[in-house]
């Protein structure tokens, strides 16, 4: 193209290509100079990203590459610094990030499926073929229709539904038998204990009390001429009339000492007759729960319906 040119008009054009091509390079250089967003950190480093960048309350993304992103955290980048540097009014960077929330697109609702009774066609021929090809097969194999088999399903059910509740009936009946008998032998356990306790406590103070008030107990007997003899009284014991030598065997002056026994010596062998009968007692009872663990052990009965 250029050799189809005169001398001279080949000259003014490369003349004029420098300056073209300076033109153009200027105008490059704007352009990317206004596409681009400087970002000032707080150590004074300073980067350009481009002016389309994403920004939330903690982090800045931005594009390195077509393709790749990089994200870099709000915390670490001088704010005030950056607005000024771009030529921004004093809290205009935070309005980036209103301007990307406002420009984002409204959610969509997920799109539904809607079903119409052609869509359904293909599954009820399928549903129909599929009854009629059953039917064959159970008239070739003697098999029970569905009304029947649905009928005998219904009686099973029922059946194991009885089952379950006279089972249920009789466990309840089997556990109320079993406790029954424990807690009627731990009520007669209870009141055994409570009457032994009772009758220990009473012997512990009457014999308490007898200690403290029959030390001794001297009985008082005339002598045949005359004065008084002291004499230990034998409450345990038949006394025998004393002898003195030299006089006959059945002398009108000897008074032979009575048997004593106190009121409260009558009713500690009261007491504790009556102790070692609810002793006796006790003892059957441990028996009788022993022979109700052995039974409940036969009969395969939980322990824990033995329990309180």
């Amino acid at each position: 193209m250029l050799k189809n040119l005169s001398p001279k008009k080949r000259s003014q054009l490369r003349s004029a290509l420098p300056n073209v091509a300076m033109t153009v390079a200027v105008v490059l250089m704007l352009a990317i100079t206004a596409s681009a967003y400087t970002l000032v950190f707080r150590d004074g480093r300073r980067i350009e990203i481009p002016a389309e960048f994403t920004l939330t309350k903690m982090t800045l993304t931005y594009e390195v590459s077509p393709g790749f992103y990089r994200t870099t955290q709000v915390i670490f980048i001088d704010v005030a610094a950056t607005e000024r540097a771009n030529g921004e009014a004093p809290g205009a960077f935070f309005k980036h990030r209103e301007r990307v929330e406002n420009s984002e697109p409204a959610a969509l609702p997920p799109a539904r499926l809607t079903v119409t009774n052609l869509d359904l066609v293909p599954f009820a021929e399928r549903r129909i073929a599929g009854e009629k090809a059953y039917e064959r097969r159970r008239i070739e194999l003697d098999l029970p229709s569905i009304e029947e088999s649905r009928r005998r399903q219904a009686q099973e059910e029922a059946a194991t539904l009885s089952f379950a509740r006279e089972r249920a009936a009789k466990q309840a009946s089997e556990e109320s038998y079993w406790r029954k008998l424990a807690a009627g032998l731990r009520g007669e356990f209870a009141t055994v204990d409570a009457q032994i306790n009772y009758l220990g406590s009473r012997l512990a103070d009457s014999r308490d009390f007898s200690l403290a008030t029959f030390d001794s107990v001297v009985t008082f007997a005339p002598r045949p001429f005359g004065g008084f003899r002291n004499r230990p009284l034998r409450p345990f014991g038949q006394t025998r009339p004393s002898f003195q030598s030299g006089f006959p065997l059945l002398s009108p002056f000897v008074f032979p000492s009575q048997s004593f026994y106190a009121r409260d010596e009558y009713e500690r062998e009261e007491l504790n007759s009556r102790l070692d009968s609810l002793l006796v007692r006790r003892a059957g009872l441990e028996a009788q729960w022993r022979e109700l663990e052995n039974q409940a052990r036969f009969a395969r009965v939980p322990q824990v319906w033995l329990l309180p």
